[in-house]
């Protein structure tokens, strides 16, 4: 198989309103070479916007389905968006079928125009050979991490967003009952966004956290699985999320969550058997939650087979599936009307 990688001018600041349409100026004309040498039957768009929006004009240009994933912010805060609302409601109304990677994402695309008995929910899989229970102990020595503490972990940049801060501040309350418990990021500076490490730091040298708040730096992603295995309790209090890969992963190891109750997070956590939900995005909310947590442990066990079933190639499969039957539906729309056209 062929990948092809184009390139087209994105101005900053203004670019992102008009997207769509620079990504059309740039290539329509190598996706037309490629619709002559192989007449695809659908087209698959991650993110809403812009490949949503864009892939609409392809999808109208040839007359084939189009099925429009919604990952993150491009369902849950761009709709909101000057210019780029419009253009999402419009793609969502013109989608022949939607996936949300969350429950609330799915709900997001509906309420933006999707079709409701056209959309679902297919949330992101795990790599189970990379990520599985290891020995706790060993991988705290590995990790160059204390042995008999109770430790929680986040992993990911440092952004607002991303609520490190938070939980920082949360281990000033959390220490009263667990003196030296350890709280560990794992991740650098913010990449895509303004970078909050000044603002976790002040947290830590506000409360004295020294010796119970550790910031440690980007891991490559194949060392994680000893990270997480390390941790009690990992800790995710995003504003928002999609499928985080993060809390899955994980999950994976053995190392129940507790996290904010947004996107993915509610759907992975809302029985309560592989961590708990917090419904109140403060340091003190935090706190309780870790402590509840770290006062009764769950079996890693336990919390590592329920994800067994949760593959990428199940996830692939699940995708397929919807994919086939978008293109089924289609050609026996066509059939049934051979006049029809896509408005």
């Amino acid at each position: 198989m062929t990948v092809y990688r184009p390139r087209y001018v994105l101005p900053p600041k203004v670019g992102g309103y008009f997207h769509p349409q620079l990504i059309d100026l740039a290539i329509a004309k190598q996706v037309d070479q490629i619709r002559q040498a192989y007449p695809f039957d659908l087209i698959d768009a991650h993110w809403v916007y812009p490949a949503g929006a864009w892939s609409a004009k392809l999808a109208k240009r040839y007359g084939v389905p189009v099925v429009m994933t919604g990952r993150g912010e491009d369902m849950i805060k761009f709709p909101d968006l000057p210019l780029i609302g419009n253009q999402i409601r419009r793609a969502l109304k013109f989608a022949t079928g939607c996936i949300g990677v969350s429950q609330e994402i799915s709900e997001q695309m509906i309420a933006n125009g999707a079709a409701m008995e056209r959309t679902c929910t297919i949330a992101n899989g795990i790599d189970g050979q990379k990520f599985h229970p290891k020995i706790r102990s060993t991988c705290r020595q590995d990790c160059g991490l204390p042995v008999d503490v109770p430790i929680a972990i986040s992993v990911g940049d440092r952004l607002e967003l991303k609520g490190f801060h938070l939980v920082a501040e949360a281990m000033s309350l959390v220490r009263k009952r667990f003196p030296e418990a350890l709280y560990i990021i794992v991740g650098g500076p913010g990449r895509f966004g303004r970078d909050y490490t000044s603002e976790i730091q002040s947290r830590i040298d506000q409360f004295a956290l020294g010796a119970n708040v550790r910031m440690v730096g980007p891991k490559p992603h194949g060392d994680l699985i000893d990270w997480y295995n390390a941790a009690d309790l990992y800790v995710m209090m995003s504003s928002r999320e999609g499928s985080p890969n993060v809390v899955l992963e994980s999950l994976a190891c053995g190392t129940p969550v507790i996290g904010n109750a947004v996107g993915g997070v509610q759907d992975e956590l809302s029985d309560c058997l592989a961590g708990r939900l917090i419904h109140d995005r403060t340091p003190e909310a935090v706190a309780e939650a870790m402590i509840a947590e770290f006062e009764s442990p769950r079996n890693p066990d336990v919390v590592a087979g329920l994800m067994k079933d949760r593959t990428w190639q199940a996830t692939a499969d699940r995708v397929s599936h919807f994919m086939h039957e978008v293109v089924d539906s289609s050609a026996a729309e066509f059939s049934s009307n051979p006049l029809h056209t896509i408005n």
